[in-house]
């Protein structure tokens, strides 16, 4: 038994020696150096790698070890990730074999090997991809048919004549598009993609020195990449840490100051799919998000202060005084997307403050949309300080407005037809009368008699309460205008009303907004048409209609106009900006600190390295020679028990050895 016993414990030995040789020759990437491009929210069937000698499931591994294991051995691939079950697969299989079988599973990621030239980045990934997603408008510069995606993430990696933060890779065109934006600094230009396209961001940047964090009061981490940062006992050392952090650019972290627990990760709310938000009110500790890192500069004059701000190409909106959008705004952007606003020191027309010590300060809205403000946008607070001839600028902050009474609500009908209501409720069908910017709303055309008519909607118009701002959301034809603003309205499930989804917005100069539509009735339904400019349909008039109010039903067929109705809906309030939503779940919090790695190696001559080598692995020969017969004629021995037995082990690795012998 006791040689049983050393012969396994030689096993172990051998199978983990078998690592190092891969580190000591892990220069295989000439003049470069091994990273790893991560895809999240993404695993491998269990049929895939089971039972397969390219694969090696490791449980209790955290991602570490996981990565290190891959990093230290010229023939890993790869690894994946399951955040959940913490446990680590490592892959022999080349990317364009492992592509086309991920699946979908939020509490997992895919980390793939590639070699890049000259790149200084020591974090466990250099590059995030998403599938599918394209960033639109945000061409700084197009490398015609590449080749292969991992040429476009060598493009962005050595780009010179600007910081590259993103890339597209078209696989029809072979096309590299790069960007100086990311879906952090230019969301509303980052939408799903028709083609077969990957969203490919660099990690490997610095943030600007502006950029600060935001408690996020209505979500949690749920099942992510997540980091137990056990020295950091206080908020502030937990902020600090997901700062200075190297394995990856932190993004979020979690603090719960009764256990004194520091969690980093990754993740926000920009990249966590949305199919795992929802509300969970028992979490502990608080979520603070990194809030949008708009590059700003200042200049400070004897009688104003102009902010210079980066935004992304091509720029529609316009930056503003908070509280003055009116009278203190630009909205020209130059070619390398800077857009400067100018403010006086002194007087109410801006609302620059005078704190009295020679410092001023005002308060400037990024606004992506012409007319109305979003979610996505975002309030900078500026400063300059005369005292000490310094320029300070502290960012992030997110837009709150005033609030206002909800009005009644008022429709007008022009002749007798089937009770209709226009409102605006929550997904859940319940009412408003106050909400955040970003919150899911529906706009319902209700129709509570439907036996005989049919309705659609035309001249869909967004007022401010005051009504001094208007905006067109649906045409005359029943098509959206906007479709990324406002969708086209549709058939309620099982009924002829009909109803869109869509985001919370606001005016810039008024909190409250309010709907006011043409709502046409048609004899029996009324028949859908076609919104060629955005591939939508839409529901409208029947287009040989003509008929007035009073005509009767055997005038008319089906599908033809018969009257009108003009209704607004009751006022609401958006109160605020939302960063993100709430998420669901619970966080196994009992993860164990990593083990961090010394990335440096030896440096051994190659005749040395072969002797060495070779000795070793007739050792080795010799070792796994001697166990093996011993085991089988231990087995064949009279003493010899024939019932199975549960061999459990504290290293994971000994139970997959057969099925990936040269990762460690």
């Amino acid at each position: 038994m006791k040689v049983s016993v050393l012969c396994r414990g030689i096993l172990i030995l051998v199978f983990l020696w078998n690592g190092m040789p891969a580190y000591v020759n892990s220069a295989i990437c000439a003049r470069g150096r091994a990273t790893f491009v991560r895809t999240s929210s993404v695993t491998l069937g269990t049929s895939v790698y089971t039972g397969s000698d390219d694969f090696v499931a490791l449980p209790q591994t955290d991602s570490t070890q996981c990565y290190s294991l891959c990093y230290h051995n010229n023939d890993c691939k790869g690894y994946f990730l399951d955040h959940l079950n913490q446990t680590c697969i490592l892959t022999k299989e080349e990317h364009l074999v492992i592509r086309p079988l991920l699946k979908y599973y939020q509490a997992g990621s895919y980390h793939r090997k590639i070699c890049l030239s000259g790149l200084k980045c020591k974090r466990h990934w250099a590059f995030d991809v998403v599938p599918g997603i394209r960033f639109v408008k945000q061409e700084d510069k197009v490398v015609p048919d590449i080749g292969s995606e991992d040429r476009c993430i060598e493009a962005c990696s050595i780009e010179k004549s600007f910081v590259c933060r993103s890339a597209i890779y078209e696989f029809a065109t072979r096309n590299c598009i790069l960007s100086m934006h990311d879906r952090r600094t230019a969301p509303e230009a980052f939408k799903m993609s028709f083609k077969d396209a990957d969203y490919i961001e660099n990690q490997c940047i610095s943030e600007p020195s502006q950029c600060v964090f935001h408690e996020q009061k209505r979500w949690m981490l749920v099942h992510l990449h997540v980091y137990l940062s056990i020295s950091s006992t206080t908020r502030e050392r937990c902020r600090e840490a997901c700062v200075e952090h190297e394995d990856f650019r932190c993004r979020s972290f979690m603090f719960d100051e009764a256990r004194a627990l520091c969690l980093l990760t990754p993740e926000d709310s920009y990249s966590t799919p949305e199919s795992v938000i929802s509300v969970d009110k028992q979490r502990d500790g608080k979520i603070y998000e990194l809030g949008s890192c708009i590059n700003v500069k200042m200049q400070c004059d004897s009688t104003s202060m102009t902010a210079i701000l980066r935004v992304s190409k091509p720029f529609g909106g316009r930056v503003y005084s908070l509280g003055h959008p009116k009278e203190c705004y630009a909205v020209t952007a130059g070619d390398k997307g800077e857009i400067a606003i100018t403010l006086p020191l002194h007087g109410r027309k801006c609302g620059t403050k005078n704190l009295g010590n020679g410092t001023f300060t005002n308060d400037v809205v990024v606004q992506h949309h012409p007319f109305i403000l979003r979610n996505t946008d975002r309030r900078i607070d500026i400063a300059c300080d005369y005292e000490e001839v310094k320029q300070r600028v502290r960012s992030g902050k997110e837009v709150e407005e005033g609030v206002s009474q909800s009005l009644p609500q008022v429709i007008m009908g022009l002749a007798p037809t089937p009770r209709v209501q226009l409102l605006v409720v929550k997904t859940t069908g319940e009412g408003i009368n106050g909400v955040e910017l970003g919150d899911p709303l529906v706009l319902k055309v209700a129709m509570l008699d439907e036996s005989v008519y049919g309705i659609f909607g035309s001249n869909l118009v967004a007022r401010s309460g005051e009504g001094s701002d208007t905006m067109l959301l649906i045409d005359e034809r029943g098509c959206p205008v906007e479709p990324n603003v406002f969708p086209s309205l549709t058939p309620a499930p099982k009924s002829k009303s009909l109803q869109a989804p869509f985001q919370a917005f606001k005016f810039a100069s008024d909190s409250t907004v309010k709907f006011q539509m043409t709502v046409s009735f048609c004899l029996d339904v009324c028949p859908p048409v076609n919104c060629r400019s955005n591939n939508t349909q839409s529901f409208q008039r029947h287009r040989r209609s003509a008929a007035v109010a009073n005509t009767s039903f055997l005038e008319v067929q089906a599908g033809d106009f018969v009257n009108d109705v003009i209704m607004e809906s009751t006022l609401f309030t958006v109160a605020s900006s939302k960063s993100a939503p709430p998420r669901a779940g619970k966080l196994n919090v009992e993860s164990r600190p990593f083990i961090h790695t010394s990335e440096k190696g030896l440096c051994l001559t190659l005749p040395f390295v072969i002797k060495v080598a070779v000795t070793i692995g007739v050792i080795q020969v010799a070792l796994i020679g001697f166990c093996a017969m011993f085991l089988i004629f231990s087995r064949k021995s009279p003493g010899y028990s024939n019932k199975p037995r549960q061999i459990i082990s504290s290293t994971p690795i000994i139970n997959n050895a057969k099925l990936f012998p040269d990762i460690s």
